[in-house]
């Protein structure tokens, strides 16, 4: 009953947009406190419920989060929603209501046809395994960069830290083939670089920014990391693994030096760059600097004392 509810919120959330605990309540006839619990539980199973306070708040669902809809085109959703909903004020049938939800909630955007073709240029924004936020979440911020509109996003740092943040989005870069956005952070009051795969939800607001002055060429030609410092990293390869590190790191970064092969580039020496370098086993050993040799070292034996 638990869960056949919290699917019912769900639908209802959906489709009605921002409603309060106490009307999700009288619908579902159960107390506000359990109301609570079941979006908490939502919000556990990665559901990105938004709170919003104030006397006009109400609790809903971000624009990023989609149900799939392949099995009807637009106008038979039209036609089956207004016929249910015609029979529906004759009958009152809270069963046709539900299937209501379920239907209104369901949006069939029509770039879903395809990504991005231009000329012979496709782009694919979707993941190999199937999991369409990071799409979901590039079309929301795309259509808030065009509208001038601010955007709430759910967002979680590589320390794993998440956070609820505001930003005016200004322009979406493809930076080694990781997506950004590039966009001014209300709490931080600057400039920041977000990438997409890390935003857990995206939520565009009704209110518009001007946008701001910035220099857009440093960002295509600049080693912006995400705002990090970066250090001059120093790497040995095995030859079985000058591709791979040539992939990620550019073919010119990689070169013979004394009968060895080397890599360098500047990079922020932090916790993902040592899991890269670790992917790599015995293939890739760190010459500089020190610190980045301390942490693979340190991740190293942390995973032999784990097996």
């Amino acid at each position: 009953m638990k869960y056949e509810i919290m699917i019912k919120i769900l639908f209802l959330l959906l489709s009605k947009g921002k409603v309060s605990a106490k009307y999700i309540a009288q619908r579902f006839d159960v107390s506000t406190r359990t109301v609570m619990r079941y979006l908490d539980a939502m919000s556990l199973a990665n559901v990105p419920v938004i709170a919003d306070p104030g006397r006009n708040g109400g609790f809903y669902i971000a624009d990023s989060y989609k149900l799939p809809a392949s099995f009807m085109t637009e106008k038979e959703f039209n036609a089956v929603i207004a016929t249910l909903k015609g029979y529906n004020e004759s009958v009152q049938s809270k069963a046709i209501e539900s299937a209501i939800d379920k239907l209104s909630s369901i949006k069939k955007p029509a770039e879903n046809l395809v990504d991005v073709k231009t000329g012979n240029l496709i782009i694919d924004g979707s993941s190999w395994h199937g999991n369409d936020n990071a799409r979901n979440v590039a079309s929301i911020i795309s259509n808030a960069i065009d509208d001038c509109k601010k955007t709430v996003i759910g967002y979680v740092d590589g320390n794993g830290k998440e956070t609820v943040r505001k930003i005016e989005p200004h322009v979406i870069i493809l930076k080694q083939g990781v997506w950004y956005v590039y966009a001014f952070c209300n709490m931080r009051n600057a400039f920041r670089m977000f990438k997409l795969s890390r935003m857990t939800f995206a939520d565009v607001k009704d209110e518009t920014f001007e946008k701001r002055r910035v220099d857009l060429s440093a960002l295509t030609t600049g080693r912006w990391f995400e705002n990090l410092e970066s250090e001059l990293v120093r790497l040995q390869i095995e030859k079985s693994a000058k591709s791979e590190i040539e992939e990620w790191l550019g073919v010119n970064s990689v070169f013979s030096s004394s009968g060895q092969l080397i890599a360098e580039v500047s990079l922020p020496v932090n916790n993902w760059l040592i899991s890269k370098i670790l992917s790599f086993g015995s293939k890739v050993k760190v010459l500089a600097p020190a610190s980045l040799k301390d942490g693979v070292l340190r991740s190293a034996k942390e995973v032999f004392n784990l097996y």
